[in-house]
Formats: structure tokens, C-alpha cells, sequence
């Protein structure tokens, strides 16, 4: 035997050991502390994980009676999600948004955080009624687009003003017509071209759910019936041939300005 050869072996032995029960008095601390750890952490990556974890019982202690509503909403709800990549959105609405009510909260954030959940919006239904006129359009997407993890659901039978809507959309939509110009002038120098439609759609899309719902007082489903009412708002496939993709962006445009000018003219129902 070679006596520096057992030393090391016995040396890497007791490392891995070490190791393993640091890791097991990690957890034995989270056990008992009831706060998770990185080595027990675990990720929700579905609606229904995060329905049965312990989510719904610690908001509704940390707040109480002041809690109305605790709900899922946000781009977590559409088609494409990855709860690996992006956080789950949790608001509220509140008997009292002060302060002071909604402190017990920051007691769950190191917990949040590691399961990848982000505290969003704190409302009251007060405010909500006296907001209207601001952000019809926001609270449409809730009313439509939401999962309840905590109380009741919120903004049941939710209808916005249709003027407030409108006009709203329209500001958005002009604001986003600036930046598309904008980005047009230098598309000769995006390493993706194809990123133009990605981060257009990222605004345009939850605007167009609004003007959507203007044009056939329903809120839509899905992407696919705004790209079935609007084709040329759909990414092509590739930008190799660039004269076809030149063609696209400029019909992505115009059909923009389309639509704006459209939600200009509209008379309110």
C-alpha cells in the first residue's frame, strides 16, 4: 500500500463527507425553521403546483381580513410561458392598500424570491372604480385573465368603460407607432432582424386584446384570433430573404397604423 495514496483517498473521503452532511443540516434547519433553502427549494412550474403549495395559506395569514383577493395574472397566463425563465405575477385587492397594511408581505419575499414570484399591484376596489378612467384596459386583462389563489376572484362581471378603453388603446398604440419607426431606421444594424417583431409584439399584442374586445365586445381567447384578424402581425418564419422580410416589416407597420387610425374613428357603443 502506499501510505500518501490512502492519505489523499482518506483526505477526498472526509471532504465528501463534509459535504454531504453540511447539506443535510441545511435541511434539517429549513425543517425546522419552516424557511426554505436552497437545498429543498423547489419551482413551481405549473398553475396547479402553485394552487396546492403553501402560496395561497401564507398570503391569506400574512394579510388576513384585508384580503379580497390574491391572484395569478400577467403574461404568466399566456401561451409561451416559461415559469424557469420568467417570474409568476401575484396581485391584490385589498380592503386598505396602505402601507402599513401590506408590510406582513415583505416577511415573504426571500420565499418568494427563490420560488421565482413577484408581488405586483395592491389595489382596492375604490381605487379600482376611481382608476377607470386611467387603466381600462389593465383591468380588463384581469378581469379575463387570471387565476384566484386567495379569496375571491377578482373583478367578476367586469365591463370597461368603452371611451376610456379606446382612448387608451389609442395612446398606446401611437406611442408604440414612434418606436416602431425608430426601430426601422436601424434595422440595418440588428444582429436579429427578426427580434423587431419580438419586441413589437411584446407591446402590441395585450393592446390589440383591447382593441379586440372594441370591435366584437369579447375579449379574445388567444394570440391566433388576433393574428387571424390581422395577419401581417405575425413574425414570418425566417429573414433570409431580405427584400420578403423588408416587405413584412413595412406591412407590419402600415397595418399598425391601420389599426390606430381605425380606433381613432371609432364611435363609442
Amino acid at each position: 500500500m502506499n501510505p500518501k495514496s490512502d492519505s489523499a483517498a482518506d483526505s477526498e473521503a472526509a471532504r465528501v463527507a463534509l459535504a454531504v452532511d453540511s447539506e443535510a443540516v441545511l435541511a434539517t434547519a429549513d425543517s425546522e425553521t419552516g424557511i426554505p433553502g436552497e437545498v429543498n427549494m423547489k419551482k413551481n412550474l405549473s398553475i396547479v403546483e402553485l394552487q396546492r403549495s403553501n402560496w395561497p395559506g401564507m398570503l391569506q395569514q400574512a394579510l388576513g381580513d384585508n384580503l379580497i383577493s390574491a391572484f395569478i395574472h400577467g403574461d404568466c397566463l399566456v401561451e409561451g410561458f416559461n415559469a424557469l425563465e420568467s417570474p409568476w405575477t401575484i396581485s391584490f385587492i385589498l380592503r386598505d392598500n396602505s402601507t402599513a397594511s401590506i408590510k406582513p408581505l415583505q416577511n415573504l419575499l426571500r420565499e418568494a424570491k427563490k420560488e421565482n414570484i413577484e408581488f405586483r399591484y395592491f389595489f382596492t376596489l375604490k381605487e379600482i372604480q376611481t382608476s377607470e378612467d386611467v387603466f381600462p384596459l389593465e383591468f380588463l386583462h384581469i378581469a379575463n385573465r387570471n387565476v384566484a389563489l386567495a379569496g375571491a376572484k377578482p373583478l367578476p362581471n367586469y365591463q370597461p368603460n368603452v371611451e376610456c378603453l379606446r382612448l387608451e388603446c389609442e395612446r398606446e398604440l401611437r406611442g408604440l407607432l414612434i418606436h416602431l419607426r425608430e426601430a426601422y431606421i436601424y434595422l440595418q444594424q440588428d444582429r436579429n432582424p427578426l427580434g423587431f417583431f419580438a419586441r413589437a409584439n411584446a407591446t402590441l399584442l395585450p393592446i390589440m386584446y383591447g382593441v379586440y374586445y372594441l370591435l366584437h365586445k369579447t375579449y379574445p381567447e388567444n394570440h391566433q384570433q388576433i393574428f387571424n384578424a390581422y395577419p401581417a402581425l405575425r413574425a414570418p418564419i425566417s429573414s433570409r430573404n431580405e427584400r420578403a422580410f423588408i416587405d413584412s416589416i413595412n406591412s407590419y407597420i402600415a397595418t399598425v397604423t391601420e389599426i390606430v387610425n381605425q380606433v381613432d374613428t371609432m364611435d363609442a357603443v
